[in-house]
């Protein structure tokens, strides 16, 4: 039988999937006829390649539709206008048409796209709904309740679809009742931790290296471990020494039952380490926080985060990939009787095991060295605090004190004013769950559950059902702003101007977009954002082969991604032109890519901005290893993959597919001369199918090939099939418009110095990351507005935002 939550939760499903039907639009069935001219132009340049018969890049434009008030007609309509006007079709081997001609044909394409656009507008629903992405889930209800749940956790939630990297696309997020199951338990795991029946006090649990080294020992053999050492006076100098690759326990529920209460806990622990002169550090790797510890042994450091941690077991890892001797734990480092002191002092370790320094001192191999770990919390702020007031009844007896604490909490989590009446379900909740004979506290919390899985919480929306308009409201427009910023929900001074009625003039919006930006909470925009442009998703979807690629590891892997993020953030903190995301003299590095690009390290093992010399050929996200090593398959390299790459993040412009059963490239045989991927690749594009995309997406991948599969520099490609010595790389090529380039250095300069074409690439993906949908060409003028608005300071990346925010665009329904 079902509950009268569980009825409820039904209901709004229901509601909710009724609305996202009527937003869907209608499409009008009006065509527009072609003039005789525009159809002339049509006949004698275009169809010959994009009839039924060619379909040359599988498009077709004899079956095109010509009812403009399709967006997806128009969208390609528009496609054949920018090719037009380029002077990219028809081809240059075949006969030009005269300018009389081409006016003709874009004309009509122009005055369609145009006349259309009404018909488009109007065929949108009066409501428009967007649902949250996971991640704003959590920011939401972090900001809402004071507290964190790991959104991650396996099973927890669905993942979101992706879009081009985008996991925010409206029309892809939808809602269904396996959905409504995992919020519902997501949101009572919340509540009951941000209302709990009695908060639980704080507690700092350290424990110290014996307790860690002996801690997989019985309760007696521990205590003997331990009286043997304070004997020899050394028990307070032993240390945990961790060899690479391996690991111990750093928490344990066993050994305090405070840890096994879920929360966020404060973690220090006080380490350094042994590194081999001109090798790696060794690495801290522990529940998501990582360290290369390039600290001396006899100079320990504490280090110190923060993590929210469900009950359960935590390890700290020495995450130091490469060949190392095998079966040296047993002898050496965790045998029973078996403890570091120092590198000088191994009275306690095997004699026999392996060696850990040489005959003059110098580490061997890179060591961990762990004196004690130290754990505080569950951890709840004066802000968590601030955050739930008001939301909990002061007198759970009192009818109109509930019934106002559901008020608030309904207007915080809707993030708009609500009225008494649109609580009446949830009150009636509270009640029948109190006439059923449950507890006041799980009645309220039911009712809490329900209102955090209804449409109003769980979906963005714009618009009203009862009249069509093209513009948001000030409410509305709050909480588009801050999900683009924060994604999370408006605070208190952005509502404030929004129940107002003054956040849509451009002096109050600056004023709180300057405010936000200066907010701790922008982090999450400049850590999601560019990790949905760039698709840093897809960095280790095909992991390097290890007999290749030996020094490859997960902390690798992790360094790539978090350089190219917070370049982004760098390149926003400081208001940075975006054209130095394409070329730049500095970058974001730590000891581990440093060594990988065989630079100089920061003098501590955190991330760290540095310059870069010319011939580092670093500089600009192109370089970067989460980059390169994302258009590689783990073998080998990608020229085409990367061309795609820079044409979809940089030039805004989406390839289209291959044809179908094109061939993939052979191996090389073991009879011919070694060949690189780039000769293949000139074999392979000659195919007719082929030629005409590969002639502009090759060079822009091409320019690349210096750098491996996993972004190290090289002058020569490693081939392992073929006769001969490896093939010298050639990264010269020309691009589609002439210019040419003899390698990455020279590419990226050509791309700098096409700024007014970068920008309005990145508007457009910054617009579709702000308003949850793709760009079309009903959004140009509006674009173009935001460029040029934002050339005279040089295409800063805050100004950009900024420009965006104070648009039409953004504040357009």
């Amino acid at each position: 039988m079902r509950s009268p939550v569980t009825s409820a939760f039904l209901g709004v499903f229901a509601t909710a999937a009724i609305a996202w039907c009527s937003w869907m639009p209608a499409v009008s069935g009006a065509t527009a006829a072609a003039p005789a001219a525009a159809d002339a132009f049509l006949q004698q340049h275009c169809l010959r390649c994009h009839d039924g018969e060619t379909q040359e890049g599988q498009f077709r434009l004899d079956t095109l539709s010509r009812d403009f008030a399709s967006v997806s007609a128009a969208q390609k309509w528009a496609e054949v206008m920018t090719r037009i006007n380029a002077g990219e079709m028809p081809p240059e081997e075949e006969p030009r048409p005269s300018a009389d001609e081409i006016a003709a044909a874009v004309g009509w394409i122009a005055a369609g796209i145009e006349a259309g656009e009404a018909a488009r507008m109007a065929a949108r629903g009066p409501v428009a709904f967007y649902r949250l992405s996971r991640e704003e889930w959590g920011h939401t209800i972090r900001d809402l309740l004071g507290v964190q749940l790991d959104i991650h956790e396996p099973g927890l939630f669905n993942d979101d679809p992706r879009w081009h990297g985008f996991d925010r696309i409206g029309s892809l997020l939808a809602l269904s009742p396996s959905h409504i199951d995992k919020y519902l338990r997501a949101a009572e795991i919340a509540l009951a931790r941000a209302f709990p029946e009695k908060e639980v006090p704080p507690a700092t649990l350290r424990f110290d290296a014996v307790h860690l080294a002996t801690s997989n020992l019985g309760h007696e053999p521990r205590q003997q471990a331990r009286a043997k050492l304070e004997q020899a006076g050394v028990a307070d100098k032993v240390r945990v020494a961790v060899w690479p690759g391996g690991s111990k326990p750093a928490r344990r529920g066993w050994w305090d039952s405070r840890l096994n209460r879920p929360g966020v806990y404060r973690c220090r622990i006080q380490l350094s380490g042994l590194q081999p002169p001109g090798g790696r550090a060794p690495h801290l790797s522990i529940v998501g926080f990582d360290a290369d510890i390039v600290t001396a042994e006899d100079e320990p450091v504490v280090v110190e985060f923060e993590r929210f941690l469900s009950p359960g077991d935590v390890d700290f890892k020495n995450a130091v990939a490469g060949r190392f001797p095998e079966g040296h734990t047993n002898n050496v480092l965790d045998a029973p009787d078996n403890f570091f002191i120092s590198s000088r002092d191994r009275r306690f370790l095997n004699p026999s095991g392996y060696k850990l320094t040489d005959d003059e001192g110098r580490a061997i191999r890179p060591l961990l060295l762990v004196d004690w770990i130290e754990w505080e919390g569950p951890l709840t702020t004066d802000e968590d605090r601030r955050r739930r007031a008001g939301l909990w009844p002061a007198d759970p007896e009192n009818p109109d004190d509930v019934q106002a604490c559901l008020v608030r909490f309904a207007e915080r989590a809707w993030r708009r004013p609500v009225a008494v009446d649109e609580l009446a379900a949830f009150a009636a909740i509270v009640a029948d769950e109190r006439a059923a004979g449950e507890p006041f506290r799980a009645a309220y919390l039911s009712a809490l559950a329900a209102i955090l899985v209804s449409n109003e919480f769980l979906y963005l929306q714009q618009g009203s059902p009862t009249e069509q308009r093209s513009r948001l409201d000030d409410i509305e427009l709050a909480s588009r702003l801050s999900y683009f910023l924060w994604s999370s929900l408006p605070d208190e001074p952005l509502l404030a101007a929004a129940r107002g009625g003054v956040l849509h003039k451009p002096d109050v919006l600056r004023s709180q977009a300057t405010r936000m930006m200066a907010d701790p909470r922008i982090a999450r925009f400049t850590s999601a954002f560019p990790r949905q442009w760039l698709q840093l998703h897809r960095v280790g979807m095909f992991q390097p082969d290890r007999t290749l690629y030996p020094d490859y590891e997960q902390w690798l892997e992790k360094s790539f991604k978090e350089e190219t993020v917070r370049y982004f953030a760098e390149m926003f903190r400081e208001n940075l032109p975006i054209r130095e995301f394409l070329d730049s003299d500095w970058t974001i590095l730590n000891p581990r890519l440093a060594e990988h690009y065989g630079l100089p390290s920061p003098p501590t093992g955190e991330f760290a901005r540095v310059s870069l010399p010319p011939e580092s050929h670093r500089g600009g996200i192109l370089t970067h290893g989460s980059l390169l090593s994302l258009t590689s398959d783990g073998t080998r390299h990608r020229p085409v993959h990367r061309g795609v790459l820079v044409s979809e993040a940089i030039f805004g412009v989406t390839p289209p597919p291959p044809p179908p059963n094109v061939e993939p490239l052979p191996p090389t045989p073991a009879d011919v001369a070694k060949a690189t991927v780039r000769m293949q690749l000139a074999a392979h594009s000659t195919h007719a199918a082929c030629a005409a995309c590969h002639r502009k997406i090759d060079p822009l991948g091409l320019a690349f090939d210096n750098f491996d599969a996993i972004g190290r520099w090289r002058s020569v490609e490693r081939v392992t099939a073929g006769q001969g010595d490896d093939p010298p790389v050639d990264a010269s090529g020309t691009l589609a418009d002439g210019r040419s380039f003899d390698g990455p250095d020279a590419f990226k300069k050509l791309l700098a110095a096409d700024e007014d074409r970068f920008a309005e690439a990145f508007v457009g993906t910054l617009a579709t990351f702000a308003l949850r949908r793709a760009m079309t060409i009903d959004d140009a003028d509006e674009l173009r507005w935001i460029v040029a608005a934002s050339r005279p300071a040089g295409y800063r990346l805050q100004t950009l935002v900024e420009n965006l925010i104070l648009s039409d665009l953004f504040q357009a329904r």
